[in-house]
């Protein structure tokens, strides 16, 4: 079959990954799309996937080649239900695996994280040790392990670092309700002289705050792309670091923005979120060799002015972004 033929399913498609990826393959690939959320889009369905009889229709319906599963609860809030990780992730996972099974699908590329990796001074490799710190990072490992137990499919489990940015054509970007990430959170609130909050100042880093590994959403979306080619040419199961292979301290980050945005931040200092670790980045060598990929729009620069585009869309569209008092 050739890739231009394949059928392919994407879960959490209303999502900040899942619509850029959506866009990003819809010319390359027959695509179609599902969500808990209602979209203008016709090509995404509507659908839950703990709604078993809804989703096997869609799936008798699309006949998908490969599943690209990104629908989770991916807020790393320690005062959410837990129940909610537990369905939306693990439950939600199980209930996918079950039903590829039962409709002979045999591909899935998963979205996993890095927050699965135990804190350690070093770049992470994929094997390097896995101690979760959240409940989010648990259920994420839970399913990982499900997902290798499968003999019948063929995998690619992809480990985000922190996915950032936004697509410059078309201007798409993250909208999260709340907003939660230090990127989108420091540039809009920067030039809106917002009071940005701070997790921490007391990390053991060189200027106090946690370090995390950045990768531009541009960079996800050809990951995923050269993933589907890996499952296309042979049988395959693997995990894989998707990563910048660079380390930002939040206050580097902050220093950035303030100096390219040309305005004073309101910066606030609160408290450690429980789950944070201090550093978070990635080695991606495997990923260079299995895939030929590397994260070429990852610089901060690019990063800034993508996300800066993004917000001044939103701003010209009367959009309202929302973001919790104490917000990284």
């Amino acid at each position: 079959m050739s890739m231009t033929n394949q059928s392919i399913l994407i879960t959490g498609a209303n999502g900040y990954i899942g619509n850029c990826l959506f866009h990003s393959l819809k010319n390359k690939f027959k695509v179609k799309g599902i969500d808990k959320e209602i979209t203008n889009n016709k090509n995404i369905y509507k659908c839950n996937i703990l709604n078993v009889k809804k989703f096997n229709k869609i799936l008798l319906r699309v006949k998908p080649d490969l599943i690209v599963h990104l629908a989770a609860q991916s807020l790393v809030d320690e005062q959410l239900n837990k129940k909610k990780y537990y369905d939306n992730n693990i439950l939600a996972t199980n209930i996918l695996l079950k039903t590829m099974e039962k409709n002979n699908i045999k591909k899935i590329i998963f979205s996993s994280t890095a927050a699965v990796y135990k804190q350690a001074n070093k770049s992470l490799k994929e094997n390097s040790k896995l101690k979760p710190m959240s409940t989010y990072a648990k259920t994420k490992l839970v399913c990982e392990k499900n997902i290798i137990k499968q003999r019948k499919i063929n995998s690619v489990i992809l480990r985000f670092f922190n996915v950032c940015s936004a697509f410059s054509k078309p201007c798409i970007g993250e909208l999260h309700n709340p907003e939660t990430h230090l990127i989108p959170t420091i540039i809009y609130k920067a030039i809106y002289n917002k009071k940005v909050y701070i997790y921490g100042n007391n990390f053991p880093t060189k200027d106090g705050t946690c370090i995390r590994d950045y990768i531009h959403i541009k960079d996800i979306c050809l990951a995923i792309e050269k993933s589907i080619k890996l499952l296309g040419d042979k049988k395959n199961s693997t995990i894989l670091n998707i990563g910048n292979h660079k380390g930002l301290s939040n206050q580097e980050i902050i220093n950035y923005v303030k100096k390219n945005v040309k305005k004073k931040i309101n910066l606030n200092y609160v408290n450690r979120r429980k789950g944070d670790v201090v550093s978070l980045v990635c080695n991606s060598e495997k990923a260079k060799n299995l895939l030929s990929w590397r994260a070429k729009n990852s610089n901060l620069q690019t990063i800034v002015r993508d996300e800066i585009k993004w917000i001044k869309k939103i701003n010209k569209l009367k959009i309202k972004r929302k973001f919790k008092n104490y917000n990284i």
